[in-house]
């Protein structure tokens, strides 16, 4: 039998300290292997695409006619997320991953500020970094008005930001959030689920 230890194995590609021509063929490739071929769900989860392959993401044609966007695990930090927030060619986005991006207080205004992003019914942002500060800001500017299921589990939220959200006048639509393993008190929890904005919903996860 030919001996294989000479071939590498395949990894997947991780563009994230790619720059230039590089990027864009490495980008291009990876758009091209994930997007369905009804052009409606692009799934990117765990590509590394960082705030330089969001760039070229946000420029492509063809995701023009995207509505489910997985983005998870892919280091895009409080700029990537300020670009995906501007990228008109995402309007048509209602469900939205961001999951372990590294988004923070800054990237989470840009998001929720966005006018692109406002068909976005589903969004998660588990384990970013938004903490109290970007809570409170999610809670006051929140311009989302469509979302109906929010996850912000592991973002080191403590009682200030959750007693905020469930305070908050800015979801109308919300059924549905998930707030687990954050900061937050034993007490903080009890008062936060009799908030208006918490107390309406048909799914609470502390």
């Amino acid at each position: 039998m030919p001996s294989i230890t000479h071939f590498e194995i395949y990894k997947p590609a991780e563009p994230c300290s790619y720059t230039g021509e590089k990027l864009r063929e490495v980008m291009e490739k990876i758009i091209s292997e994930t997007l369905s071929p009804d052009g409606k769900d692009l799934s990117l989860k765990g590509y590394c695409v960082g705030q330089n392959g969001m760039t070229v993401i946000c420029r492509d044609e063809r995701v023009a006619k995207v509505r489910r966007l997985n983005l998870g695990g892919n280091r895009i930090g409080n700029a990537g997320a300020k670009l995906l927030a501007e990228a008109e060619l995402f309007s048509k986005v209602n469900w939205l991953e961001l999951g372990g991006n590294d988004i923070g207080p800054e990237g989470i205004r840009s998001l929720i500020n966005s006018s692109v992003l406002k068909k976005v019914k589903s969004l998660n942002l588990y384990r970013n970094y938004l903490k109290d500060e970007g809570a409170i800001i999610f809670a006051n500017e929140n311009q989302l008005e469509k979302i109906e299921d929010l996850d912000l589990a592991q973002n080191e939220i403590g009682d200030e930001g959750i007693l905020a959200l469930s305070q908050s006048k800015k979801f109308p639509e919300l059924v549905s959030i998930a707030l687990d393993n954050n900061f937050s008190s034993t007490e903080g929890k009890e008062e936060a689920k009799i908030g208006p904005n918490f107390k309406k919903l048909q799914s609470l996860n502390l």
